[in-house]
C-alpha cells in the first residue's frame, strides 16, 4: 500500500473524490501559486474583453451622434417615441403684423442684414437704434409731433466694433439715447468672464426679456453684430456654416423667441466675395440664414452712373427678401457724414464718427437690377477696354508691344477706362515684357 502521509492535499482530496465516483476527468495539476498566477490572467484578460468591448460601443456610439450632428439633431435631444401635435384653424384668431420700421424690420421675426465689409451696416444700424430710443420718425416720414412714437429699448450684442471707440459714438452722432441702449457684454460662469453663445445663452436672454416687461419697460430690439461669432457653444463646438441642419438648430429657436417676447431680432452678417452670385445667395454660410430670416436687407455701394466713378460714401440700403405683405417699394439711397460727437476725457483728442445722411427712396433700385460690387468698375469697362486695346494695337501693324506707359495715357484721355479700374484690373487683360528697362505689353490671347 503507497504512503499517503506526505502527499500535498489537492492529491489527496482528488484520490478521495475518485474512490467516492465524484472524480472530474480534468485534473488541476497546478500549484496553488500556478493557480493565483492562472486566475489572475483569466481575470485580465475578461477585463481586457470588457474594456475592448466598452470601446467598441463608445465609438459606435461616436459615429452616431457625429450622423446626428450632419442631420440637424442636437447632443441629448428626446429620442424616445414622437407624437403629432396638431388643431383646428376654425378657431385660430388672426394677428396684424407690427413693424418696428415698415417694410424693414418687423417684430417678433428674425431681420437679417448684409453687406461687405465697410459697407455701413453699422452705421445704419446705429441710426435705426437711434430711432427707436427716442421715438424719431422714420426716413421719409414727415417729421411733426403726431409722427414722433413712444421711445422704446433696445439689447446690443457686438464684437466686432469697441463699444467705446466706434458703438458709442457711432450712436452719439445719430443722436441715440444711450439710457435706452443695454450692451450684452458676455456671460458669467463658475465666477468666470465666458463668451456669449446663442446655443447655451437663449433662456438667459429669455429671462432678461420677461423681467424687462414685469417691469414695464420692454425692449424692442435684439442686434446680434455679427451673428457667426456667437453660434458655437458647448453642444456644437464648432458651427458649419454650409450645413443647413446645423444652423437651423441654433437659429430657429431664436424665432421662437422673437414670437414669444414680441421683438424684433436682427442678426449682422457679411456678404460672400463671389460678387456674380445673386444677392440672396451671397449671404455668408447656408441658405438657413436667408430662409431663416422674414426680412432681409443689404447696405451697398451705389452702382456706378455711366463712366463716373461712384462716391465712396453713397451708400444703399436695400430689401433684398421680405415674406410678408408689406414692401418698401424700393431702396433708400444715402451717404455717410463724418461728425464731431466729443472729446476724449484721457487725452483731449476730438473723437468722431459717421452717421447716415438720407436721401431718397428710388423705386428703381432692386436686387434684379443692382448687384453690387459685380456692377462696379470691372464689369463696366472689362469688355470696352479689351476691344479698344486690340484695336489700338491694329494701328500700328509693324508693332508686336506697346509702351505700357503709352497704352495707359491714350486709355485714360480717350476716357476708354478710368485711372482706379486701370491701376485695379488693367493687368488681367494685357501680357506685360520687360525690353531693355521698357515695360511693354500686348493684349493677352487667353481669357482674362
Amino acid at each position: 500500500m503507497r504512503d499517503d502521509t506526505n502527499a500535498p492535499d489537492w492529491l489527496k482530496d482528488a484520490e478521495e473524490r475518485q474512490r467516492n465516483g465524484t472524480a472530474n476527468v480534468n485534473i488541476d495539476f497546478r500549484t496553488p501559486e500556478q493557480k493565483r498566477e492562472g486566475d489572475k490572467h483569466s481575470a485580465a484578460l475578461v477585463e481586457n474583453f470588457a474594456r475592448m468591448e466598452e470601446a467598441k460601443v463608445a465609438l459606435e456610439d461616436k459615429r452616431l451622434q457625429r450622423d446626428l450632428l450632419k442631420r440637424g439633431h442636437l447632443p441629448g435631444a428626446a429620442t424616445g417615441p414622437r407624437e403629432l401635435v396638431g388643431r383646428e384653424l376654425g378657431g385660430v384668431q388672426m394677428h396684424a403684423i407690427e413693424w418696428l420700421w415698415t417694410g424693414w424690420i418687423p417684430k417678433g421675426y428674425i431681420t437679417l442684414l448684409a453687406g461687405e465689409t465697410g459697407a455701413g451696416k453699422s452705421t445704419v444700424f446705429a441710426d435705426v437704434t437711434a430711432r427707436i430710443t427716442t421715438g424719431r420718425p422714420w426716413p421719409g416720414e414727415f417729421d411733426c409731433p403726431n409722427t414722433w412714437r413712444t421711445p422704446e429699448r433696445v439689447l446690443w450684442l457686438g464684437s466686432e466694433d469697441s463699444i467705446e471707440e466706434m458703438t458709442v459714438p457711432r450712436l452719439t452722432a445719430c443722436g441715440a439715447n444711450l439710457g435706452n441702449v443695454v450692451e450684452i457684454q458676455g456671460v458669467m460662469q463658475e465666477g468666470k468672464r465666458n463668451t456669449f453663445s446663442m446655443q447655451d445663452d437663449l433662456e438667459a436672454v429669455g429671462q432678461w426679456l420677461a423681467y424687462a416687461r414685469e417691469q414695464g419697460n420692454p425692449f424692442a430690439m435684439l442686434v446680434i453684430d455679427p451673428v457667426t461669432s456667437y453660434l458655437p457653444g458647448q453642444k456644437l463646438r464648432k458651427v458649419d456654416l454650409n450645413d443647413a441642419g446645423q444652423l437651423r438648430s441654433v437659429l430657429e429657436p431664436w424665432l421662437i423667441l422673437a414670437q414669444t417676447h414680441n421683438i424684433a431680432i436682427v442678426c449682422v452678417t457679411h456678404f460672400a466675395k463671389d460678387t456674380n452670385r445673386a444677392m440672396l445667395h451671397r449671404v455668408l454660410g447656408s441658405a438657413a440664414f436667408a430662409q431663416t430670416c422674414r426680412s432681409l436687407c443689404a447696405v451697398i455701394e451705389q452702382p456706378a452712373n455711366g463712366e463716373d466713378e461712384p462716391d465712396p460714401h453713397a451708400k444703399v440700403f436695400m430689401q433684398v427678401k421680405v415674406n410678408l405683405p408689406e414692401h418698401p417699394g424700393g431702396a433708400w439711397k444715402f451717404h455717410t457724414e463724418r461728425v464731431e460727437v466729443g472729446v476724449d476725457h484721457r487725452n483731449g483728442k476730438p473723437i468722431y464718427a459717421t452717421r447716415p445722411a438720407w436721401d431718397e427712396l428710388d423705386s428703381a433700385l432692386t436686387p434684379n437690377s443692382t448687384v453690387g460690387k459685380a456692377r462696379g468698375p470691372k464689369s463696366q469697362y472689362e469688355v470696352p477696354f479689351t476691344m479698344w486695346f486690340k484695336g489700338l494695337l491694329n494701328n500700328y501693324p509693324d508693332h508686336e508691344w506697346l509702351p505700357v506707359s503709352t497704352v495707359k495715357q491714350v486709355a485714360l484721355g480717350e476716357k476708354v477706362v478710368s485711372a482706379s479700374w486701370w491701376d485695379k484690373h488693367s493687368s488681367d487683360h494685357m501680357q506685360k515684357d520687360n525690353h531693355k528697362g521698357v515695360w511693354m505689353c500686348k493684349p493677352k490671347t487667353g481669357p482674362a
